[in-house]
Order: C-alpha cells, then sequence, then structure tokens
C-alpha cells in the first residue's frame, strides 16, 4: 500500500518535471545507445544488481512516449547480485521519459530465483503490433554448460474460479496481475552453447551444434522428440485457508514466525480439547481410522499361490510388543494394508503391511500408523512438485507421476515429501537433475541406476555420483544405527516450541536391516515419537518427511488410463486430507511414487523375454530370463539374462584344457546345499599352449594370461561377476578366465570382425544384469546387438562351444569337457541398504 501511494505520489511529480522535456522531445521507437547505458545504470542503482545496457528488453515494443512518464511500462532486465554472479531475469514497472530518463521503478520480481543457473541473454519475439506483449526465449547455463531453456510469456495465466486469488498471487510473484507462464525446455544432455530463435508465436528453435529441435509451445511437443522435454510450470490453485497462509507467509514483514505462532497456538488447543475428552469422558476423540476395503488376508498371513515359496521368516515384520502394556486391538500386529483392486505381482505376498503403536500415556488415545513396504517387489521413485522445491538452476518439477512407457500400469503408491525450500533447501535430485545440492550431514534416500536404494547421512562429496538417479534429503535423521535423534536436535520443523510441545501431524521413512522401508505418520505426534515408532518397528536408520494436515498423505493407485482420467485412489486412513488428482495431475510439493518391479526386462528389437528357465527363489520374481533375435535368414542369437544379486557363478576348468597342473577340485564342482543349481554354460577349451587363453581356478592361474590389444577377463569374487580390462588378475581373484574386451563402459573398444563365426559372449548391464550371448554373428553384428541390450561391459571367448544346460536337462553334469560357469541360485534380497557404506565406496572408486 505504501508503495502504491509512493509511486502515484513521485508519478505526479515526476510528471511535472519531466513535463517540459516530455512534450518538446519527440517519441523514440528505440533508445540510443548513450540512453540505455543511463537507463541501464539508474535501473543498476534502483535495484542494486548489475545490470549493463544489453540487459535490457521493453515488455512492449511501441515508442517510449509521454505516457510512460505518467503510466510506467513493462521492462525485462537480466541481472546479477554482484559482477560475475549468475543472472536471473527481473521484471519491472518503469516509468521514464522519451530520453531514456529513469523516473521511477516498482514491482521489481525476480521471475527465475536460480543461484546457481546463469539465466540469458534474452531472445525476444517478433512480434506485429507495437503493443502486444511479446514472448521471451532464454538459455539457463550452470557447471559450464547449457542445461536446459525456458520462454517467458508475459500474457500470462488463464482466468480459472479462483481469478482473484490468482491475481493477487501473480502480482506478488511476478509484479503483474496476469502473471508470466513459464516453458520449460529440459536437455537430456548439457550443450556447451545453444542458439535460440523464435520462428513463429508458438514455435521455436534451438539449434545446439550437433543437435537441434523445434519447440511446439501449443502443443507442447519437440521436433526430434528424443534428447529433450518441453513443458509448461503448471499453476495449481490452493485450497483458500493454504492459500491465504502462504501468501501472507511469504509477505516480507510477516515472514514464517507468525504463522508459526500462529499454527502452534491452533494445535495446542486442539490438544488441550482433545485431551479434556479424554478425561473427563473416559473414551477417546475421534481416532484416526483405518480406512476401508482391508484387503484379503488381514491375519497377517502370507498370500501365495499353491506353486508359490514358503511363508518368509523376514515378512511381515516381526509382532511390536506395545509400548504402553496393554494392547489396543490388533495393535502391534502386521496386516495386509493392500487394497484388492492394486495390482500385484503373481504369487507373491502382500506387497504392503500396516499396524500401529500408542507411545504417549498422556495422550493414549493417539497412534503413529506404520506401513511396512517390500522392496523386493517394489521400486522406488521420487518426483519435485509444481512450487517445491525450488531449484538452484533450471525448471521447478512436474508434480505428477511420470508418464514414463510402461510406468502407470505398475503404478500402486504414493506418499508425500519433505520440506519446503525455505524451511532448509534440503537436497534433491530427479533423474540426474540437481534442483538443489545436498547438504552434508542431512538424513538422505537415494535411488541408484541399478535400482538400488540407499538410506543414510550424506557426506562431503564434491558432486553428486553419476549413479543416483534421484535423491530428497530433510533434516538430521530422526534415528541412526538404532539411536533416536543422535544429533540430539530440538526444533523439527518451524516450530517455535520445539520438539515436544507441538504434536500435530508428522510423517516419516525408515528402514530396517532387512531392507524394507517403513512410512510412519501420526496424527497428534511429535517428532521424537515419530522416531520411537520406526525404531520400535525395527528401522535401524530415519528421516522425518513432511508435517501438518494437507501436507503429509499415503495413498493406494491404480491406473487403468491417465489420459482418460480412469483411476482408482485411497488414502492409508480416513483422517488424511487428500484428493484423488494428488500425486497422478498436480502436486505442490515433493513426493515418493512406488510401483512394481517389472518381471521381465524390456522387449529387445520387438522380441520379448520369457523366463522358462530354473529360477532362483522366489519363483515370483524371476531371476533368470531369454530370448532369441533373429538376424539374417537362419541365423538368430541366443540371450540368457541373469539377475546379477540373484545368482553366484563358479568357473571350473575342462578335462580338454591343455593345462597339466589341474587337480580333481579344479574341474569338478560340487553345488551348495543352501543354493539351488539353475544350470551351467560352456566355454570352449584354449587351442593349445602355444595360443593359450588365461585360465585360474583354485586360485592358481593355469593357463597364462597374455595382454593383447584388447584383453580382457571374467573375474569371479566368490561367485560375483567382473568383467575387467587387461590381462593381470587381481591377487584375491580365485577364478579368472581371459576373453577379448569388446564393449567398455557402454562403448565399443574398436574390436572388429567382418566374418561370420560363433561366438559367446558374456555382459554386464547397468541395472544389474549379466547377459551370455551366444551364435553365429558377424562383428558388426555382435557390437549392434550389445548396444541394444544396453551392454556396458562385454567379454568375448574366442573358445568356441557356449552350449548351456539347464536344471531338468538330461545334460546337465558336474564336469565337462570344456570349461564351464556353474550357475546357483540366490534368494532375493531386498535393495535397501547404507548410505555411508556405499558413500565410501564411491570415494575409494
Amino acid at each position: 500500500m505504501t508503495s502504491s501511494i509512493a509511486w502515484k505520489a513521485s508519478s505526479l511529480l515526476g510528471t511535472v518535471a519531466a513535463l517540459h522535456l516530455a512534450l518538446t522531445a519527440p517519441s523514440r521507437s528505440t533508445l540510443a545507445p548513450d540512453a540505455r547505458a543511463r537507463l541501464a545504470r539508474a535501473v543498476a542503482a534502483s535495484t542494486r544488481l548489475s545490470v549493463t545496457a544489453d540487459d535490457l528488453l521493453f515488455e512492449r515494443t511501441r515508442a517510449v512516449s509521454l505516457q510512460d512518464a505518467v503510466f510506467g511500462r513493462a521492462l525485462w532486465f537480466t541481472g546479477r547480485a554482484r559482477p560475475g554472479a549468475p543472472r536471473d531475469v527481473y521484471r519491472a514497472e518503469i516509468r521514464l521519459t522519451p530520453d531514456g530518463t529513469l523516473l521511477g521503478l516498482r514491482a521489481l520480481s525476480n521471475l527465475t530465483r536460480s543461484p546457481l543457473g546463469d539465466d540469458g541473454p534474452m531472445v525476444p519475439e517478433a512480434v506485429a503490433s507495437p503493443d502486444a506483449p511479446r514472448r521471451i526465449a532464454v538459455p539457463s547455463r550452470a557447471f559450464g554448460q547449457v542445461q536446459s531453456a525456458f520462454v517467458l510469456d508475459p500474457a500470462g495465466d488463464t482466468a480459472t474460479e479462483a481469478r482473484l486469488r490468482r491475481e493477487v498471487t501473480n502480482a506478488l510473484e511476478t509484479g503483474s496481475r496476469v502473471g508470466v507462464a513459464r516453458y520449460d525446455l529440459r536437455l537430456d544432455r548439457p550443450a556447451d552453447r545453444v542458439s535460440l530463435r523464435f520462428l513463429s508465436h508458438d514455435r521455436v528453435s534451438l539449434d545446439a551444434g550437433r543437435r537441434a529441435w523445434t519447440l511446439d509451445l501449443r502443443a507442447l511437443s519437440t521436433e526430434p522428440s528424443e534428447g529433450a522435454t518441453l513443458s509448461r510450470q503448471q499453476r495449481v490453485d490452493k485450497p483458500p485457508v493454504i492459500w491465504a497462509v502462504d501468501t501472507v507467509r511469504s509477505l516480507p514483514f510477516v515472514g514464517p514466525a507468525p504463522i508459526a505462532w500462529l499454527e502452534q497456538h491452533a494445535f495446542a488447543a486442539r490438544d488441550w480439547w482433545h485431551q479434556r475428552v479424554y478425561r473427563w469422558f473416559g473414551r477417546r476423540p475421534p481416532p484416526a481410522t483405518v480406512a476401508e476395503e482391508p484387503g484379503p488376508d488381514d491375519a497377517g498371513h502370507v498370500i501365495a499361490s499353491e506353486a508359490g515359496p514358503a511363508r518368509d521368516p523376514d515378512w511381515p515384520p516381526p509382532v511390536i510388543a506395545p509400548p504402553l502394556g496393554a494392547a489396543d486391538p490388533g495393535e502391534g500386529r502386521w496386516v495386509n494394508a493392500t487394497p484388492p483392486w492394486v495390482r500385484h505381482l503373481d504369487g507373491a505376498p502382500p506387497a504392503f503391511y500396516r499396524t500401529f503403536v500408542r507411545l504417549d500415556d498422556e495422550r493414549p488415545y493417539t497412534r503413529v500408523l506404520l506401513v511396512a513396504m517390500d522392496m523386493r517387489q517394489l521400486e522406488l521413485g521420487m518426483q519435485a512438485g509444481v512450487e517445491d522445491p525450488v531449484p538452484h538452476v533450471g525448471p521447478r518439477g512436474d508434480g505428477r507421476i511420470p508418464r514414463t512407457p510402461g510406468l502407470m500400469p505398475r503404478v500402486v503408491g504414493a506418499f508425500n515429501g519433505a520440506f519446503k525450500t525455505e524451511h532448509g533447501a534440503y537436497g534433491m535430485a530427479v533423474d540426474g537433475r540437481v534442483l538443489l545440492p545436498p547438504q552434508p550431514g542431512a538424513a538422505t534416500v537415494v535411488t541408484l541406476d541399478d535400482g538400488r536404494i540407499a538410506m543414510g547421512s550424506w557426506d562431503a562429496l564434491p558432486g553428486l555420483p553419476s549413479a543416483v538417479r534421484s535423491l530428497r534429503q530433510n533434516l538430521e535423521p530422526l534415528l541412526a544405527d538404532g539411536v533416536e535423534n543422535p544429533s540430539r536436535r530440538g526444533l523439527w520443523g518451524f516450530v517455535l516450541g520445539g520438539i515436544e510441545t507441538m504434536p500435530t501431524v508428522r510423517s516419516g521413512l525408515c528402514a530396517d536391516d532387512r531392507g524394507h522401508l517403513f512410512y510412519a505418520w501420526g496424527e497428534e505426534t511429535t517428532a521424537r515419537r515419530l522416531g520411537r515408532a520406526m525404531r520400535l518397528a525395527g528401522c535401524t536408520y530415519g528421516m522425518h518427511l513432511d508435517m501438518n494436515p494437507t501436507h503429509a498423505t499415503f495413498h493406494f493407485l491404480r491406473v487403468d488410463d491417465v489420459a482418460q482420467r480412469r483411476y482408482q485412489h485411497r488414502a492409508l486412513d480416513g483422517a488424511m486430507q487428500s484428493h484423488g488428482d494428488r500425486f497422478l495431475y498436480y502436486t505442490l510439493k515433493d513426493f515418493f511414487y512406488l510401483s512394481l518391479r517389472p518381471t521381465l526386462p524390456a522387449p529387445v528389437r520387438g522380441v520379448a523375454w520369457t523366463a522358462s528357465r530354473p529360477q532362483p527363489p522366489p519363483s515370483w520374481m524371476p531371476g533368470v530370463t531369454s530370448l532369441r533375435i533373429p538376424l539374417a535368414p537362419g541365423r538368430e542369437a541366443s540371450v540368457e539374462a541373469l539377475a546379477a544379486d540373484r545368482v553366484r557363478l563358479h568357473l571350473r576348468a575342462g578335462r580338454r584344457e591343455p593345462a597339466s597342473t589341474l587337480v580333481a577340485e579344479d574341474r569338478t564342482f560340487t553345488p551348495s546345499p543352501d543354493r539351488p543349481l539353475l544350470g551351467a554354460i560352456e566355454l570352449g577349451v584354449a587351442a593349445s599352449l602355444a595360443e593359450p587363453r588365461g585360465l585360474c581356478v583354485g586360485g592358481r592361474v593355469q593357463l597364462p594370461f597374455v595382454a593383447t590389444e584388447h584383453a580382457g577377463h571374467l573375474a569371479l569374487r566368490d561367485g560375483v561377476v567382473s568383467i575387467e580390462a587387461g590381462a593381470a588378475v587381481a591377487p584375491e581373484v580365485r577364478e579368472a578366465l581371459q576373453g577379448v574386451l569388446v564393449r567398455r563402459r557402454g562403448a565399443s573398444t574398436g574390436w572388429t570382425d567382418a566374418a561370420v563365426l560363433p561366438r559367446q559372449v558374456l555382459a554386464t548391464t547397468v541395472d544389474g544384469r549379466l547377459l551370455v550371448v551366444s551364435g553365429s554373428l558377424s562383428g558388426d553384428e555382435l557390437a549392434a546387438l550389445l548396444g541394444d541390450l544396453g551392454a556396458a561391459e562385454a567379454l568375448l571367448f574366442e573358445r568356441a562351444s557356449g552350449a548351456a544346460h539347464w536344471t531338468g536337462d538330461e545334460g546337465l553334469r558336474d564336469a565337462w569337457p570344456e570349461s564351464a560357469v556353474f550357475i546357483e541360485g540366490v534368494p532375493a534380497t531386498s535393495p535397501v541398504m547404507r548410505l555411508e557404506g556405499w558413500l565410501r565406496g564411491q570415494r575409494g572408486a
């Protein structure tokens, strides 16, 4: 209000002072260079930013005239907090004379707010009408490369039912009642430099040298579609109460402290009332209720098909002894939480179990709900919201579960993420893109490219390891190595009263040593009791997630057609405040989503995998799959894919190997009683001692490893496969076999052979599979097939053979004329691990 009055007063004074000059000076379609430089200096002085003449751009192209001295006009500019710092894009309302003298500046808005991103230069749209607002296209550079680009549209957002609220928000955020719409282009791979150009109002070209795209802003598409993703930043109409709270909190003269004071007293009053109801009437207030439609198996027994495995001793988790003595019905006992309409893996036990515990003897009516998740069956994904986190570089999140092909039919659930950026700016990365850098010491959950999940405290690293797919942090850990609140933190969320005096809705995520993840939620609880509930569930590490009503919720989901909005959802508990579109269509804040793990790899060249081989336990999660790829007429390649964490390989020398020091134990394999033998694959023999192919069994080198141009070898450490370059075998390797390294770190090593010959290759993939490829192929055919299979490392054995034998076949024996690897099955384990150990390994690498 004060700034508006000052603007009007200065407008009148400025008009009088500049009237003579304005009337005698002609209108200028563009400012002269000296006038632009003078205006830039004046803008810099008014905003305390570093601004140059080249950084200025009028929103409309009409000539500078007298009306601009009276009513003002919109100016876009890029500015730096200090010389040499990254640029942000700003918008302001200015008044100026026709010769470029600045009379006033107001409604300054930073439209990008990217501390790590350098946004600029601005490329304007060419418009036919000088009074039409023009769009601008801007590249965003970080870490020395262009990471993304965006288009800003001053025409703003379309009208909605919440038009008044939207206009207030727009005015506060952009200085314009209609707001500024934003279109974001994300590059899959950064570019050294880009060139942007408007082809028309809705079409923009981006040239990145060897790559180029045409952006269709109306259709939200790119041509070509590969390598870049175009989206429009969503503007979500919040419920009135949430909008009012966020709006008042964002005012610079208010801030978060008064809102936290109001929240504290409101929750304290509710807590006082609930305690009095319990004391006066001996009954609890309306409790948190378990939502309807419990799934089958409410007694907590594993569901298994007739052909399924025996009961798993680690799933569901053990019963929890009631902390307050006498148990409420069902307290501490795990029951199936999965609604019957949620998709599941055939023959698998329920993927979700639930229970509750009571921890507060002053409030025995309060409960902390726990959901155990079987991560052998589930994948964890992360997504940023349309508002939070606010990234340090690049666009905000999509606020919805990704539309990745094949994902929606596997989605089974989602739950809330962590705090807003303004409450700590804790790290987040999504699909390799860092929105907020991770903070050392913060509680962290990470997903890796190979599907594993890690929880722990982040260590100081120079950058994000390349294997990290997504990451989210929040506060210090609630629980670490079984110790509650190890950092002795007293403030969990922006709560003036601290950890104990603010019972409210809180949520968290934790992991136990068996690899299970648990979601914890309490309607009236403190952070300390949330951590205690995690420890009672068996967790050894836990992190606090979001808090307060409307923010913390867990959904079960089934999506039949996301485009047609055909889906089912149900909150874990009736007290959770949420709506059906959350997670699927728009979400203000970041969140996690859960999907069934694929039981088969993606088809290759249109050919689907099958799971007809003997399987490691459990049978409902295949660990061995196969396919046959047609090549030229009359030829095909056979591919076996083994889940690396579900098998162990053991090398035994063939009887025909030209080595004189072999003993019986080097040739014969004795299966372990704890691991089923799945099969064996013959790898041929060395032609002669004159042309050896290195062989090591029993910890002894039986045939020498020869250094050649493309030398490589298969190294087995306690049955775990590694494909390594060179001919030098590490001392701890007891079993190794030399071959030709044809692929290294996802690229060809340059080996080639035009002849079509019987070939056999062992390869590894980034997602944790071992591939055995055999057939009559040329070098080019082999290279193309390995690329299509996603091979990272690949070793060609020039020993011929390649015959595979499986359990149940008549020919499976414990020794062979040719050297062979024997395949043992390993029971599936959860992919969840502690982060600290993984980070130490990364530092060592």
